[in-house]
């Protein structure tokens, strides 16, 4: 159960960069670079926090997820999947490729392991 729950945190951190790295480039036309940075920052904090209040653990529980943080690495995926939802941009048939083969890469790593 403790490493589906790891995996589910590393899918989680993917998903939550590709929606960062795709919503990046429309705040940067509102915002300066610093307080995108301190949005981040924020934004980083409170997701960490969530996690800790929700496992009841200290921050040194975070880096024992050492596998899952493979599957992290998935996020370009979600940043064109989200450019598609979010901004009616079209999906390349490359990056669908790209994708699916950064996931099979994460699997054959993890599951090496």
């Amino acid at each position: 159960m403790n490493n589906l729950y790891g995996y589910g945190l590393a899918v989680l951190a993917s998903v939550l960069w590709g929606l960062t790295y795709c919503l990046d480039e429309r705040v940067l036309s509102r915002l300066s670079v610093y307080k995108l940075y301190f949005l981040h920052c924020l934004c980083g904090v409170f997701v960490a926090g969530a996690v800790l209040l929700f496992q009841g653990n200290s921050p040194a529980s975070l880096v024992t997820f050492n596998t899952s943080a493979v599957l992290e690495i998935s996020y370009p995926l979600f940043v064109a999947l989200f450019s598609v939802l979010l901004f009616k941009g079209q999906l390349q048939p490359s990056v669908a490729i790209g994708g699916v083969f950064i996931f099979i890469g994460s699997a054959i790593i993890v599951l090496a392991k």
